[in-house]
């Protein structure tokens, strides 16, 4: 399987030729003709993980993909195939096996819930939380780590890759910071990973890796 990632959490995934992209946006960068694209993965509603122009106009290159959401989310989409995922669900799409887990976007309030969340376990290999700190209900190899946002901090960060003890982690939610921002960032959380014996990756956007 390679993984591409591109901005913020937008992250692609490609196997035996088949391809699924998670929570596609333009942020900072805009986002390549995408084809080939068997289902597009949107882990909850907010602006830097859902931009509906920008998957209608995947979806026009792509049109038998299909959509997997949030239940508050899939009122956006109801021109598509798309279905709900809820926590303990697993789908097989194509050649991928789908798990999802947990229900809430983490607070940045106390007690505030925003909307509902999906996190993502591809073929048991890779971890995507989407916008929280859940723990996955099995161990696999690669976690995409959530970096900077309004509802964490770096230490929350750090406890999060040892609770969940991936051999690899790809930092992703990471447009919120500058260039400087994310080389303090990498180091503080490299450091604590160095000490657990796991390796944090990171990729630009349109950087590739094969897992």
């Amino acid at each position: 399987m390679k993984i591409t990632k591109f901005d913020h959490s937008t992250i692609l995934l490609e196997k035996e030729g088949e391809k699924i992209i998670f929570d596609p946006v333009e942020i900072t960068h805009a986002l390549p003709k995408l084809e080939g694209i068997i289902a597009i993965i949107i882990t909850h509603r907010h602006g830097d993980h859902c931009q509906p122009e920008v998957i209608k106009r995947i979806m026009a290159d792509n049109p038998n993909a299909k959509i997997l959401t949030t239940n508050d989310n899939l009122a956006n989409f109801t021109e598509f195939d798309s279905d709900p995922v809820n926590d303990g669900e697993t789908k097989q799409i194509g050649k991928f096996k789908l798990s999802f887990f947990g229900k809430y976007h983490a607070f940045i309030l106390p007690g505030v819930i925003l909307c509902e969340n999906t996190g993502v376990i591809i073929d048991d290999t890779i971890i995507n939380p989407g916008d929280s700190f859940d723990t996955p209900p099995i161990k696999a190899p690669i976690l995409l780590v959530p970096f900077c946002a309004p509802w964490c901090k770096t230490s929350e960060v750090v406890n999060y890759i040892s609770k969940v003890r991936p051999q690899t982690a790809i930092p992703v939610h990471d447009a919120l910071l500058s260039d400087f921002g994310q080389g303090i960032t990498y180091n503080v959380v490299n450091g604590a990973c160095e000490k657990i014996g796991t390796t944090l990756k990171y990729l630009r956007p349109g950087e590739a890796m094969d897992c």
